[in-house]
């Protein structure tokens, strides 16, 4: 390799170590989130619980405007989506180190010339 190219894997496999130290830090912080949203706002993240409450009527006007702007699912739907895009960057980062590691431990393999026959192909192989 070039030394361009050893600078730019170096720099991709620093990437690699610094998104392994952060990425948990963002999926900590977005379990603390909806965490701190179940006890806090529960109407907010379990939809069963809203329902409950909508039929009894203990649910004000003004939650349920907040909860038709915002929706509930809507909010499970984008924890979760966001929990996915971390998984799936966590997922190309190790596909990408493995490739990396790859190609840099490829062993050069010299062909002899005398080692390597052909077979003719009239000739019946036994």
């Amino acid at each position: 390799m070039t030394l361009e190219q050893q600078h730019y894997v170096k720099k991709r496999l620093a990437h690699i170590r610094w998104w392994n130290r952060l990425g948990w830090l963002f999926l900590v912080a977005l379990a603390g989130f909806y965490g701190w949203l179940w006890q806090n706002m529960p109407l907010y993240i379990d939809p069963m619980l809203l329902l409950n409450k909508l039929r009894i009527g203990q649910v004000s006007d003004i939650e349920i405007a907040k909860l038709a702007a915002l929706g509930n699912l809507a909010f499970l739907g984008c924890g979760l989506l966001l929990a996915s895009v971390v998984l799936l960057t966590y997922a190309a980062l190790w596909s990408e180190k493995q490739t990396i590691n790859v190609l840099t431990t490829v062993i050069p393999v010299s062909l002899d010339p005398q080692t390597t026959e052909s077979i003719p192909q009239d000739e019946p192989k036994t």
